[in-house]
């Protein structure tokens, strides 16, 4: 494999940690989601529809930009930097931690406002929810979004690289997960609709989501066991086959109580969430991603020896 590789993670890790999102007409995934958007309102609410959906959209997601990577070779330097443009789109570190932090801090200053900017982060009811409900909201979303924004691309990334195809298994990823996001949900037009996207986000997150406990807990050596012991022991408690494992190794490493009420309850017998520990988790899910980032870099570099 060829320097190629790391070259494309370094210029898409530097994009968003210095630049951020791109705008949004010209985003890679805002595009994917107009795909899908088209896509839905012209199928039928049925699962042969929705696995039609899945096909097409993934399939041109990964041609789309399998092809125009190949046809600015001739070009080195602007398909490096097309390559990196594409990858960085399936990431969104900065934008994670600065929302995060931006609603933690409304949280504590004004919870009518903080619930208003919640829906940012989390799909649930926020018209009701108290201090410790709003932060224990910021600080599930942040540690399942670290697998579902960062791990996980990443992942399919170093995967696929080996065989030249990395960026296309990143791309493919966040196809699946732009398409869970947008249709798969249980309601009565989008039950069968939304199943096969819905699943094969389960499916594609099943691993990173179980290997996320790893940097987490050496994010926190001192507890580190806690963390694990968590994560074993209420990764089962949410109705997601994957989100209870980061959101519960991040209960055990700050020992609080995380709690979407009338849903779940992770580690019970820890502290009730205060405003205060989104800045903890904030740090907490920095030292894990940059333990990713830097595993991910090494990875690169030892399959290039």
């Amino acid at each position: 494999m060829s320097f190629f590789g790391l070259d494309v993670l370094l210029l898409a890790l530097a994009y968003d940690l210095i630049l951020g999102e791109p705008p949004a007409r010209i985003h890679p995934v805002v595009w994917i989601g107009k795909l899908i958007a088209y896509l839905r309102i012209r199928m039928r609410p049925t699962y042969i529809h929705g696995f039609a959906l899945a096909i097409v959209v993934i399939a041109s997601t990964v041609l789309a930009s399998h092809f125009l990577v190949k046809a600015l070779g001739s070009v080195p330097l602007l398909s490096l930097l097309v390559s990196a443009y594409l990858l960085k789109s399936t990431f969104a570190i900065r934008c994670l931690l600065q929302v995060s932090a931006e609603i933690g801090r409304m949280v504590e200053q004004d919870i009518n406002e903080a619930r208003k900017m919640l829906p940012a982060l989390v799909g649930r009811d926020t018209a009701g929810l108290t201090h410790a409900q709003a932060t224990s909201a910021v600080i599930e979303s942040l540690s399942e979004n670290y697998v579902d924004s960062i791990l996980s691309p990443l992942f399919y990334y170093l995967l696929l690289q080996p065989l030249g195809l990395g960026l296309e298994a990143a791309l493919a990823f966040k196809a699946i997960s732009t398409m869970d996001s947008m249709v798969g949900y249980r309601t009565p037009d989008l039950k069968e609709l939304g199943f096969a996207g819905a699943k094969l986000d389960d499916l594609a997150n099943f691993i990173p989501a179980r290997l996320s406990i790893l940097p987490m807990a050496l994010a926190c050596p001192a507890r580190a066991g806690d963390a694990i012991e968590a994560a074993l022991k209420f990764h089962g408690y949410t109705p997601s086959p994957n989100s209870g494992w980061p959101m519960s190794a991040c209960a055990g490493a700050l020992n609080i109580r995380l709690d979407k009420p009338g849903f779940y309850v992770l580690l019970p017998e820890g502290k009730e969430p205060k405003a205060s520990d989104v800045p903890r988790a904030l740090r907490f899910m920095q030292v894990t991603i940059a333990l990713t980032l830097a595993a991910s870099l090494l990875i690169l570099i030892i399959s290039l020896s």
